[in-house]
């Protein structure tokens, strides 16, 4: 794979093979913190036939056709974990990226255990399965497998229309350009968008180019190799969040395709 991009991570910069960003932001009644990092996204999987949504603009936004990854129905209630399927504002992979983060926080050592440990054999030094490199190897591996062991189960997280026209918004023009990062070529921050079609309380932003499946996105947030705040993987099992919105674009200029995944805390869409 011989894409790289340049971050600054701490000051220096460092030759990344995909990027990863989170965004947090929390409103409180004295002070506002935020954050923002860049970090390695892991090998995708999927099928690259494609169909055609349209986010808030009319803008098409090519997303792919896949099989949804294997899911025991014996360890996973998709009654109460796959919220997003019955709405008609996303698209598969968009909404088995909500059911894939709900099966994160609702059983995190579960989830761990099931798609997360496999990957520690699968590594040579910072060489993952053979092929990419790593900022930090099996480490961040092993600290993410502590971390969901001793992380308690969250409620799920419930789609929102707004923040995902406001995920598909930055997803469909992002993508057409060869940038990365949270600005959107209009300007805009996350908290901007998000504020287009609602309000809230927190709000968080995580970014994902070149995973092009559901739960690749997910784990390889969750791990969040390179990221020094592990902002990717607390906005995901964040308790203070309980609506999502996604957006997924199959055709990044310089990645091939990007997720931006939009959370927020008592979120009240505009009518």
């Amino acid at each position: 794979m011989d894409a790289l991009i340049g971050a600054l991570v701490g000051g220096k910069m460092k030759k990344l093979i995909l990027v990863l960003l989170p965004l947090l932001i929390l409103f409180t009644s004295c002070e506002t913190l935020d954050s923002i990092s860049d970090s390695i996204s892991d090998l995708f999987s999927g099928d690259k036939k494609s169909e055609e949504t349209s986010d808030s603009k009319g803008t098409k936004i090519s997303t792919p056709k896949y099989k949804r990854e294997n899911i025991d129905t014996t360890i996973w209630d998709l009654s109460i974990l796959d919220t997003a399927r019955d709405v008609d504002y996303m698209d598969d992979i968009e909404k088995d990226v909500v059911l894939e983060m709900n099966m994160a926080r609702s059983n995190p050592k579960k989830y761990s255990e099931l798609y997360i440990e496999p990957r520690v054999k699968k590594f040579n030094g910072k060489l993952y399965n053979g092929n990419l490199q790593t900022n930090e190897g099996v480490t961040v591996v092993n600290e993410c497998i502590k971390f969901m062991n001793n992380q308690k189960a969250l409620p799920v997280l419930l789609p929102s229309k707004g923040l995902t026209l406001a995920a598909k918004d930055h997803a469909s023009t992002q993508s057409l350009t060869d940038k990365t990062g949270h600005t959107g070529t209009d300007g805009s921050d996350p908290f901007k968008r998000m504020k287009r079609y609602g309000s809230y309380k927190t709000a968080g932003e995580n970014i994902s180019y070149g995973s092009k499946s559901a739960r690749e996105i997910v784990v390889t947030l969750l791990i969040d190799d390179g990221v020094k705040s592990r902002g990717h993987r607390k906005n995901i099992m964040n308790k203070d969040f309980s609506t999502t919105g996604i957006g997924f674009a199959s055709k990044h200029k310089l990645y091939g395709c990007e997720c931006v995944l939009d959370y927020a805390g008592e979120y009240i869409e505009k009518e």
